[in-house]
């Protein structure tokens, strides 16, 4: 299990090595996506465990038996709680992206999950030390996992700490937030994450760090080639307005991810608003200049209701009936901020 230490979540470590001193039952560590969140809580994890931390206690040895076992994933004492799909693709559970907002049974943390925790959570350690477990995303609990925790962290049994790490913290219930001691992430200072991106040699590092919302893990992965590809196509067709090019965009790119289309077109109309109201940009700054062009043309009452218009087409994204006729409706009205 791999847990880097990102330098801008450096003052949150030392919060979370302090707790050692008196260990909550549980902790929830939350912010945005894309900023390390999940390698914190690995790397507390391995501490937690540890039989012979390091540096005053703020490192776990990496040599004792834990240490080996969590090395090797296998640890008697630890468990990770996760959704199917992150199973299947270890290269996605540190990073959100619109693809993995789903509600589908892959995607959820399934009460099942939750009641062999409840066994797990009950039993001996091995070590005579803590049993400690894993959940991630936390609001992927589904309601009857959710409520099968609240169990849990109502009563919670001696030596055992759930650490939860969330995105949407939102989105879990409130009896579930209020039995947790809390951490919240913040965003890097753009600074710091861009030269960190450029350390690890990210291409278009800048654009990529805006397109994420400053999330500098999130930019990272952003900046893969084949993505970049498929939304420079979809970017540079919104810049022909007329109802025939509207038309043909929908009909070129009615087969790809439709949580990804309309992911886009919501950066877009908020970066069109954003610099009709402010002169600012946000996210597509690659495509500045096409964008003040289309900003000085937009409709203001059409644009504000065109929001409302994504908002809902992102709730049916997942799966829509007909994603050709839903992405045409969806652009005609598009065309129409501009006539």
């Amino acid at each position: 299990m791999s847990s880097p230490l990102h330098p801008w979540n450096d003052n949150l470590w030392q919060r979370l090595v302090q707790l050692r001193v008196q260990l909550p039952h549980a902790l929830l560590l939350h912010g945005r996506a894309g900023i390390g969140k999940l390698a914190v809580a690995e790397r507390f994890v391995r501490l937690l465990l540890c039989e012979q931390p390091q540096a005053g206690g703020s490192v776990a040895c990496g040599q004792c038996p834990s240490c080996h076992w969590m090395g090797q994933g296998s640890h008697p004492d630890f468990r990770k709680l996760q959704p199917a799909v992150l199973e299947e693709d270890d290269t996605a559970d540190s990073i959100e992206t619109p693809e993995r907002k789903s509600a589908t049974a892959g995607q959820q943390i399934s009460v099942a999950q939750i009641r062999s925790l409840n066994e797990f959570v009950h039993l001996s350690t091995h070590r005579g030390g803590l049993r400690v477990a894993l959940i991630h995303p936390a609001e992927a609990l589904n309601n009857a996992a959710a409520n099968a925790l609240l169990k849990t962290l109502e009563e919670p049994p001696a030596h055992v700490v759930l650490i939860l790490v969330s995105h949407h913290p939102s989105r879990l219930l409130p009896t579930i937030l209020s039995r947790c001691h809390q951490l919240r992430f913040t965003l890097p200072d753009p600074t710091d994450a861009l030269a960190w991106l450029n350390q690890h040699k990210v291409q278009h590092a800048a654009a990529c760090l805006a397109q994420a919302g400053g999330a500098p893990l999130l930019a990272q992965q952003l900046a893969e080639t084949d993505y970049q590809a498929r939304r420079q196509a979809f970017l540079t067709g919104l810049l022909q307005v007329s109802v025939a090019d509207s038309l043909r965009l929908a009909e070129q790119h009615a087969k790809h991810s439709m949580v990804e289309l309309i992911h886009w077109l919501q950066q877009w109309q908020h970066d069109l608003l954003s610099l009709q109201l402010t002169g600012q940009l946000r996210y597509q700054v690659d495509f500045a200049a096409q964008l003040r062009g289309l900003a000085g043309r937009a409709n203001l009452i059409r644009l504000l209701a065109f929001e409302r218009r994504l908002q809902a087409a992102r709730a049916s994204a997942q799966h829509p009936l007909n994603p050709q006729m839903v992405l045409e409706d969806v652009l005609l009205e598009y065309a129409n901020l501009f006539v």
